[in-house]
């Protein structure tokens, strides 16, 4: 599996992310912010491309951490143990990456997936 982590800020053009792909990439996780060059906020035509053909990690997933920890500290008394701060985080990712794959079970489209799923807990 060709994994590929992107930490850039909005750097990332559609040509560049087609070319990435046809290298035989298979997931995308974004790090910082949404790195693709889409004028849009959340779902510009760059992002929605890779999403249409990789499996690209929603940035809100894979970049949850810090608000994980503040949550984690926040709702009830715990232990300031690296483990267990790890293990929550890690527990709050996994249970996100598998409430998209239970609403999709295809390797494409799981950002979209994902937003769908945010956007009725908002709601």
């Amino acid at each position: 599996m060709r994994f590929l982590s992107l930490v850039r800020h909005r750097d990332l053009l559609q040509n560049q992310i087609r070319k990435i792909i046809d290298t035989v990439l298979e997931v995308v996780s974004c790090g910082i912010n949404v790195p693709f060059a889409d004028e849009e906020i959340f779902f510009g035509p760059i992002m929605e491309y890779t999403d249409g053909r990789v499996s690209l990690i929603p940035d809100f997933v894979s970049n949850c951490g810090m608000a994980r920890v503040f949550t984690y500290f926040m709702e009830k008394r715990v232990g300031m143990d690296d483990d267990l701060i790890f293990n929550d985080t890690s527990n709050t990712i996994r249970k996100a990456i598998l409430n998209i794959f239970s609403q999709n079970a295809s390797k494409i489209n799981l950002s979209k997936t994902g937003f769908e799923i945010a956007l009725k807990q908002l709601l």
